[in-house]
């Protein structure tokens, strides 16, 4: 018989946990069926309030302007800005890479241009406030922390490559301005609900599939033992998950129920999942090539990854 560890369902876990036994389930059975209640119901809410505030704020923010600043510097200057810039910047890869090639083909430093891309992939508002909300502030400070260190470790090994040599000659079509003409802050909250639902309609699949992932391990298998395992090879394990990461398409939504069920196994393997995950994506990728070589490419993802491994390994001695 298996010994599942311990939940904290709260009120509206214990809600749902008592309304399934009424069914006279077998107990793992209905296990499952609370955890996969509590974490779809609990996840979707959280991610709809801080994606709807993300948005709202973000709406106020003259992206133009901060990109036509951005193209004007470089070095330190323009390292800190893309950070900044990409914190601010729309979450989805598929906004931010037509600005990007935007960028490249007015002569922004790849170098640049790339930390800005690793930014928004890692540090983008929605992603900071969602870790925090989801996994705790704890670890929300730890990936804080990483992703920064990701990012300095990028900026100064691409130093080290000729990557302006990799720009293809690519007309890139002006990126619209997001709802520039709307100025009411009751327009602007509207807009937020709509690109808010679009969101989740693209993302619901892989959250409920993740959600259904987390609660079956949870319910029908033992955590204790999966724990003792992964604690026992967490080198290998911190490997695996890295390698699982890259080549998903994935978002801080996508991830989130996974994330919670790696933080009850080990936090330094959840950490490395999250950052491999959300750094890059064989989406991603493909649309750089729009503005890159493939080698170039091949490259950044290459370095990308192995810095999420280094830094997730070394997570390992600070998330005991």
């Amino acid at each position: 018989m298996h010994v599942h560890a311990g939940h904290n369902h709260g009120f509206l876990g214990e809600w749902i946990e008592a309304f399934v036994h009424l069914f006279s389930l077998p107990e793992s059975v209905s296990e499952f069926i609370t955890h996969f209640l509590t974490d779809t119901i609990t996840i979707f809410f959280l991610l709809a309030v801080i994606m709807t505030a993300v948005y709202f704020l973000s709406s106020y923010i003259n992206m133009e302007k901060l990109h036509h600043t951005l193209a004007r510097l470089n070095s330190i200057p323009g390292f800190l800005l893309a950070v900044a810039a990409g914190t601010v910047s729309p979450f989805c890869s598929c906004s931010i890479l037509p600005v990007l090639i935007g960028l490249i083909s007015v002569g922004v430093p790849v170098r640049i241009c790339l930390c800005y891309l690793t930014s928004s992939s890692l540090l983008n508002l929605t992603a900071i406030l969602s870790v925090f909300a989801i996994a705790g502030p704890s670890f929300g400070v730890a990936y804080l922390v990483a992703s920064l260190i990701v990012l300095v470790l990028l900026a100064l090994v691409l130093k080290l490559f000729p990557l302006e040599q990799g720009v293809k000659h690519y007309e890139c079509e002006h990126p619209h301005e997001h709802h520039a003409h709307e100025k009411t802050a009751r327009a602007r909250f509207h807009h937020a609900l709509l690109d808010m639902l679009a969101v989740l309609r693209k993302c619901a699949v892989f959250v409920l599939l993740g959600v259904a992932l987390s609660s079956a391990v949870m319910a029908f298998f033992s955590l204790d033992t999966i724990t003792q395992i992964v604690n026992d090879n967490e080198l290998l394990s911190t490997a695996i998950v890295t390698l699982i990461g890259l080549p998903i398409h994935s978002d801080i939504f996508s991830i989130a129920p996974v994330l919670l069920l790696l933080l009850k196994i080990s936090p330094a393997v959840a950490l490395t999942f999250t950052l491999s995950s959300m750094v890059i994506s064989v989406p991603s990728a493909i649309l750089l090539t729009r503005a890159l070589r493939v080698r170039i490419v091949l490259l950044y993802c290459a370095i990308a990854a192995v810095l999420s491994f280094l830094v997730g390994i070394g997570s390992i001695f600070f998330l005991a």
